[in-house]
């Protein structure tokens, strides 16, 4: 659910998608998944992670990105969401 609260404050943007474009969504369990020391995976590390995908299907870049948090989760407590697609023009 996008924009569920009243209390928090939204803006738009735009952005144009160039022919090969790949657009990643995922939920805040995936930044915030959280290894044996209690490090977050934060954004950096799924920025790494999704640079690994290209040339992978946006089902194989989803996976790659999920089980890449669940191995190094200590334990999950969020859901674990991402959706991988491909901007072909």
């Amino acid at each position: 659910m996008l924009a569920a609260f009243d209390f928090a404050t939204y803006s738009n943007a735009t952005h144009r998608l160039e022919q090969g474009d790949r657009l990643l969504l995922y939920t805040d369990g995936i930044v915030e998944a959280v290894n044996a020391v209690g490090d977050f995976f934060g954004l950096g590390g799924l920025c790494e992670v999704f640079r690994k995908t290209e040339g992978a299907s946006p089902s194989e870049a989803a996976d790659l990105i999920v089980s890449t948090v669940q191995a190094g989760s200590n334990a999950q407590v969020d859901d674990l969401t991402v959706l991988v697609c491909d901007y072909v023009g």
